[in-house]
């Protein structure tokens, strides 16, 4: 399956502007259907004028051989049999023997010009799964890559070692039954001027055959809080922003998403993040942590959840934030007096024991100056889950002068550290372990050599 593009930060950013904190993004597999069908189309092909070429030939001499078509006009004999191929599917020319003749549509069309040429030809339409309605020429062409076939698969290795076959198509909403003359409806209420637009070619009288594929499209939902309230929202994974564009990124990632919203608001107005704890094994000593996963698969059950995007109980957050594997995010010594776990608002209370047991304080240090940190789950899309943020502060004296120390001294630049110091004063007696706490080893080697190294001139 393919890789979001999303510019998080960015998207992060332009809703900060905007009032709004982004809370996390969920991830929904959406359905579509590709409809492969035989058509009628007047669209004039560049090989029309080649066409009427040969049937001048044949008109003025019906047994006119290919080779001989061919080499009057300068082209060769497998251009011609094929364009002799398709006059005859499209039920212009006739064969006897071996001469070639006009049908009586053929006459229309070259003769006596009474009726358009219209093109047979195979054409595969993509259209919503739910509403059956035309999607916008981006399907046909940047998204047609990201759409997942219900015959795609891809081979992978398990923790085992084992070979396995993934079959990522999983939507996460039921297709609508296809039909024929619905759909053909559907196709035909486009208007003329807005066919391009839908991927319809402009020509199109009939639409004669139709199967179909089911697929699907993976959106992103994103929820944030402004004011107070949840907005739970679409938001396009594979949006392409350029700088040179009038639009916002947040314009940009509405852009192409918006003919879903209608279908799932309903839904997503509910959906809300969960931990699940899993079942611990027989043969293993290694304690479960709890995954992240959300209420979607019973998402019909919850009607008043449009003000909530959490439901986590305390235990399970807790063993969710230790967690030291690519599921958690490593913080140590969690207590619950240093949480809030509300229905809308998750927030860590760093103090210097979590720094202290931390594996990395650089990071979480740096997290707590940015007041966030995020864990990106993109090998748990099945579970619809892509993005998820913690807020992060401190109440602690010590770390809150740490951070003030830490922004100071990565801005300075004009070491020797007695400088810094003689700057600082108020710093002398802290300045090594602050350094120590905050995990910068390579500053406190540096410090250690200046203070306690003899310097030969």
């Amino acid at each position: 399956m393919s890789q979001f593009s999303i510019d998080i930060e960015k998207y992060f950013e332009e809703l900060s502007a905007m009032g709004r904190q982004l809370k996390g993004i969920f991830c929904l597999q959406y359905p579509i259907f590709c409809i492969h069908s035989e058509i009628s189309d007047s669209t004039p092909d560049p090989l029309d004028n080649l066409d009427k070429v040969i049937v001048d030939f044949i008109k003025v001499k019906p047994d006119f051989s290919t080779f001989q078509i061919g080499s009057i006009i300068g082209t060769s004999k497998i251009l011609i049999e094929i364009r002799i191929e398709k006059l005859i599917s499209d039920d212009l020319l006739l064969k006897k023997e071996n001469k070639y003749y006009l049908t009586e549509k053929g006459i229309s069309v070259f003769e006596a010009k009474t009726q358009l040429r219209l093109h047979k030809e195979s054409y595969d339409f993509f259209i919503d799964g739910i509403t059956l309605k035309p999607l916008p020429r981006v399907f046909y062409n940047y998204y047609k890559s990201k759409l997942v076939s219900e015959n795609s698969t891809y081979l992978y290795t398990n923790q085992k070692g084992e070979t396995k076959i993934a079959r990522p198509f999983a939507p996460d909403i039921v297709h609508t039954p296809p039909e024929k003359n619905i759909i053909s409806d559907l196709i035909f209420t486009v208007e003329p001027e807005q066919r391009d637009e839908f991927g319809i070619p402009n020509g199109l009288q009939s639409i004669d055959d139709i199967s179909f594929t089911k697929m699907s499209f993976q959106v992103l939902v994103s929820v944030s809080k402004s004011e107070g309230k949840l907005i739970k929202e679409l938001i396009d994974g594979y949006a392409i922003y350029s700088l040179g564009d009038e639009s916002t990124y947040y314009d940009t990632v509405k852009k192409n998403v918006k003919y879903f919203e209608s279908q799932v608001k309903d839904r997503i107005t509910n959906l809300k993040f969960k931990l699940m704890m899993p079942i611990q094994k027989r043969d293993s000593n290694e304690k479960p942590t709890p995954y992240l996963t959300t209420n979607w698969p019973e998402i019909d059950r919850y009607k008043d959840s449009n003000t909530k995007c959490y439901n986590f109980s305390s235990e399970d957050l807790i063993k969710f934030l230790q967690a030291d594997n690519p599921f958690g995010f490593g913080i140590k010594e969690i207590e619950t007096e240093n949480i809030i776990n509300d229905d809308d608002k998750i927030m860590i209370n760093i103090r210097q024991n979590h720094l202290l047991k931390s594996s990395n304080r650089q990071k979480l240090l740096s997290d707590l100056i940015r007041k966030r940190d995020y864990k990106i789950f993109n090998n748990s899309l099945e579970r619809n889950v892509f993005l998820f943020y913690i807020f992060i502060c401190t109440d602690d004296i010590i770390v809150k002068d740490l951070i003030e120390f830490i922004e100071l001294i990565k801005e300075y630049q004009r070491f020797p550290f007695s400088s810094f110091i003689e700057s600082h004063p108020k710093y002398t007696e802290t300045i090594r372990p602050f350094l120590l706490l905050a995990g910068e080893f390579d500053l406190l080697e540096k410090f250690d050599i200046e203070t306690h190294m003899i310097v030969v001139n």
